[in-house]
C-alpha cells in the first residue's frame, strides 16, 4: 500500500485536518525526545516574541509563574544560584508579553500567569509495520503531548497489540491510501514534563 512511511503523512494530514478542524501541522518535529513524524494542535496563541530556550523556560515556569509575585532579580539570582543571562532572558520575555511590571528600580511584579502557546499537543509516530518500535517511540512523546498516536499502514494494523496500547493510553490510527481511521482514541492527559510542554509549544508556534 505504502512504500515509505513518509508517504503516509499527507493522508494523515488530510484526514486529521478535517476531523480536528485544524491547519496547524508540523512534520518531523524535533523535540529532544525523538523526532515525531507529525505533530498538530487546534489552537495557537500567536505572539510577537518567543522563548525557545529550555533553561530560561525552566526558570519562567519554576520561579516566575505565580500571579502578583514580587521579584528582586539580583536577590533571586543569588538565592537560587540562577544564571544571570537566563534569568533576565525569561523576565524580558514576560515584559514583552506585558505580564510583569516594575514596582520600583529593584522589584518586579508578575501581573498575570504565563500560558503556553498551545493549549494541546497531539503527536504521531508513523510506521509501515514495525508497530513495537513505533509504540515505544510514541511513549516518549507523552512527555510533552496531551495525546500520542501510533499510525500504521492499514494492511498491518491487525498485528498491533491493541490491549497494550489501550493500557498505555496510546492511540492507534489505521492509514489507508486515501484516508485514515482512528481505531483507538486515547484519553486526554497532562504531559508528563511541564517544562518540555511549555518549551516545545514555543518551538511549534514559531512555525506559524
Amino acid at each position: 500500500m505504502f512504500r515509505y512511511e513518509k508517504d503516509m503523512i499527507p493522508v494523515l494530514r488530510d484526514s486529521l485536518s478535517k476531523q480536528f478542524n485544524t491547519e496547524y501541522f508540523v512534520e518531523e518535529f524535533a523535540s529532544g525526545l525523538g523526532i515525531a513524524d507529525l505533530v498538530f494542535t487546534t489552537r495557537i496563541i500567536k505572539r510577537n516574541a518567543s522563548l525557545c530556550d529550555f533553561e530560561a523556560m525552566f526558570y519562567l515556569c519554576e520561579y516566575f509563574s505565580r500571579k502578583n509575585k514580587r521579584i528582586n532579580p539580583e536577590e533571586f539570582i543569588k538565592k537560587y544560584s540562577l544564571k544571570k543571562d537566563k534569568t533576565y532572558y525569561a523576565l524580558k520575555y514576560l515584559e514583552n508579553l506585558d505580564l510583569l511590571t516594575f514596582c520600583d528600580n529593584d522589584t518586579l511584579i508578575i501581573k498575570e500567569r504565563f500560558e503556553p502557546s498551545l493549549k494541546e499537543i497531539y503527536s504521531i509516530e508513523a510506521k509501515l509495520k514495525d508497530w513495537k518500535n513505533g509504540f515505544y517511540q510514541a511513549l516518549r512523546y507523552k512527555n510533552y503531548s496531551h495525546k500520542t498516536y501510533l499510525a500504521i499502514s492499514a494492511e498491518f494494523v491487525h498485528r498491533v497489540d491493541q490491549e497494550l496500547l489501550e493500557n498505555s493510553n496510546v492511540g492507534l490510527i489505521s492509514v489507508f491510501e486515501e484516508k485514515s481511521e482512528i481505531i483507538i482514541d486515547p484519553k486526554l492527559e497532562k504531559p508528563k514534563n511541564k517544562i518540555a510542554y511549555y518549551h516545545l509549544s514555543e518551538s511549534f508556534a514559531n512555525n506559524f
